[in-house]
This record gives C-alpha cells, structure tokens and sequence, in this order.
C-alpha cells in the first residue's frame, strides 16, 4: 500500500516529466487509480497513476491506441499527452515501487444531473448515440503491434474473487456463478462483440454544445456491446420512467448501429453490473471495519442482487 505522501512524491516526479507546474497540482481521486490534476502551458491536465499489478504497460498502451483511434473516427475522447521523453506511458520508480503514469487532455463542459422534473429524453437519445458510434468504430478497431486489452473474463477482478470475497457472502456467490456461466454460453459474434468503454456512466463525460466529453477508459475490455448500454442505464432502471429513458438511449444507439437486443438482454448485462460493482467495492473495503455507509452499501446492493435487476415499465 502506498501512503499519502509517497502518493505525491509519484506525482511530483510524473508532472516533471509532462513539464507540468509542480505547485499546481491537486488531488482528486483514489479509487483504482490515484489521479491528480496540474496545470501545463496555461491547460489543465489529468494525470493518472496506476499500481503495476492492476494494469501492464501493454495494456495501457493497447487503451491508449484505443482512444486515439476513437478520436480519428469523430468521438470526443480525451486523448492521452506525451512526456518530454515523447512517451505516452511513463514508468515511475520510487523506493522499490512502480507505478504507470498517463496524462489526459481536461474534458470540459458540465456534468450531467439526472432531473425527473426535465425528464432528459433528448440527452439519453444523445448518449445513445454516441455509445452507437463508438461500437460501430470498434467492429473495425484491430490494434497495432502487439498492443491487446485483455477480455471480460480475464479481468483481475473476476481471475481473483477467490481471494476478497468470503464464501459467507452465499447469494452474491450464487448469483456470481449462475451469470458467468451464462456468459460463457452467451452467444458471440464481431456483430455483437468487441472493444468497449466499459464504465460510461455519468462521471465519465462531460456535456457541452451537445457533444460528449469522454474520458477514463481504464475499464475498456472486450465485452458483449449490450453490457455497454447496461452500464449507462442501470441507475435509472429502478425509476418509474426508467423504460422510457431506455427507450430514448436505444433509439439514439440505433442511429449509429444496428444492434438486435432485447429487453431480456438488457436486464441480464444489468444484473451482471450489479454484481460486478459488488465486487469492486468488496475488493476495495474488505468486509472488516466498514464504516456505517459502507454497510449500508453493502446490505442494499445484496437486496438488489436476490431480488434481481427489474426495469420498471
């Protein structure tokens, strides 16, 4: 584990390498990665730092190509910053730790709130569309060199559940289990499968002059296209009006790209994100010393799990 300060001497010594202002630098978030903010010839830049032993060099740079790739074909994605050593992935050593450094260009723009007072069925239709397009860019993406994200189930996350979440935790295993296999049985094809965002959600664009801001595709893996919609309507599933805001998302996807899913499907991926977000915080916290909201957390989301991912019609 790395501790506070360490954190920011990695920082410090990334930000040199972009010739970015060392007294600008900000925190922002811990989460898989630690990511700071700086300023570079007047523009603020996002810098993230990722431990070795979640993210091989390869794998960034197979992200990294993604994006770019993606930018070329009309998506706003925020597009990776070279160091002063021209590289796009830097490896920062220090006291017998490693971490992988990037830098992002700043995605403006606001972020988007849900109203149910507004009812945002021109935004759904619209991230629907932008979600469309970057599937139909991925059925032709084939990486470079030997560049490769890795696939749904080689996720570290999956590969060692074993080691974070206790056999105690009975229907979150259960539910694991049965979905997994029906993922293995799941029917494939370059129609249906290929490299996506894997976290379009809400904090991960911005909005502005009815165009999305995409960045953080640290979650991009080669997955179903349909687990990508369920991604971004999840949340809203629960909600009265949640059918009609799917609606919107599909009738822009469709604008885009010819995808043939079902209701059935959909829920299916939905229910698979609640397990997969379970996992992530279990992995994260632990199940020791949990905070009363992180308890909370915990005991809503094993709810949702038995009870099964319904979208209200």
């Amino acid at each position: 584990m790395i501790g506070s300060t360490e954190k920011i001497n990695f920082a410090v010594a990334a930000v040199e390498l972009w010739r970015g202002d060392t007294n600008s630098l900000q925190h922002v978030s811990d989460s898989a990665n630690y990511v700071f903010s700086f300023i570079e010839s007047g523009k603020r830049r996002y810098l993230r730092l990722a431990p070795t032993f979640r993210r091989t060099k390869n794998q960034l740079e197979a992200e990294l190509e993604f994006v770019a790739y993606l930018r070329q074909g009309g998506i706003n994605a925020m597009l990776p910053i070279a160091s002063v050593n021209g590289r796009l992935v830097e490896e920062i050593n220090r006291a017998e730790n490693f971490l992988l450094a990037c830098v992002f260009e700043e995605a403006e723009g606001e972020r988007f709130r849900y109203d149910s007072v507004k009812f945002p069925k021109e935004h759904f239709k619209h991230r629907g569309g932008t979600l469309g397009q970057i599937h139909a860019l991925s059925k032709t993406y084939l990486p470079s060199g030997d560049y490769r994200r890795f696939s749904w189930n080689e996720d570290k996350l999956l590969v060692e559940t074993d080691n974070f979440l206790p056999k105690s935790e009975k229907i979150i295993w259960s539910e694991y289990e049965k979905l997994k296999e029906e993922l293995q049985n799941y029917s494939k094809s370059s129609e249906t499968f290929g490299l996506i965002h894997g976290d379009f959600g809400e904090t991960n664009y911005r909005y502005q002059d009815e165009q999305l801001n995409i960045f953080d595709f640290d979650d991009c893996c080669y997955h179903w296209f349909v687990y990508d919609i369920a991604i971004t309507i999840y949340p809203h599933g629960w909600r009265n009006e949640g059918l009609q805001l799917l609606e919107r998302l599909l009738e822009g996807y469709s604008e885009k790209m010819e995808l043939s899913v079902t209701l059935v499907d959909i829920t299916m991926f939905c229910q698979w994100r609640l397990i997969y977000m379970f996992l992530v915080y279990a992995e994260k916290w632990g199940f020791e010393n949990l905070s009363e909201q992180q308890a909370m957390w915990f005991e809503q989301k094993r709810e949702n799990i038995a009870r099964g991912y319904k979208v209200k019609i």
